[in-house]
């Protein structure tokens, strides 16, 4: 599985990834809420105990209970949308590609399914 999203300035960020703060305003305007629409559709592979908060908001305001979402090939923390929404944060060519080719819906994924997922080592 992909991952998209962990932007190494997040608390759960990857620091092979790029920056959030480079990231924002790097997505064209026309895809924010197709984007959104897709990750805020995909599925909850796991939830974690605590929260996301807005780490590029001098407040800091919470955001979400943290979860990771998945649409089988992709995996993104669930508060993508809100920096996709807020900031317009740019995305791998690859991954819209992906969520355009499934028409901006991911697909809805069983819970079976979901714990298979879950039980798969990472690529």
């Amino acid at each position: 599985m992909r991952d998209v999203g962990y932007f190494r300035d997040l608390p759960h960020g990857d620091s092979a990834e790029i920056s959030l703060r480079d990231a924002r305003g790097s997505l064209v305007e026309h895809l924010v809420a197709p984007v959104v629409g897709y990750l805020t559709g995909g599925c909850t592979l796991a939830a974690a105990a605590g929260y996301a908060f807005d780490e590029l908001h001098p407040a800091r305001p919470e955001i979400a209970p943290l979860a990771i979402l998945t649409d089988r090939e992709w995996s993104w923390p669930n508060d993508l949308p809100y920096y996709v929404e807020t900031y317009r944060v740019g995305l791998p060519e690859e991954f819209l590609r992906h969520a355009e080719a499934l028409g901006w819906r991911p697909p809805q994924l069983t819970a079976q399914r979901l714990a298979e997922i879950a039980g798969e080592p990472d690529d």
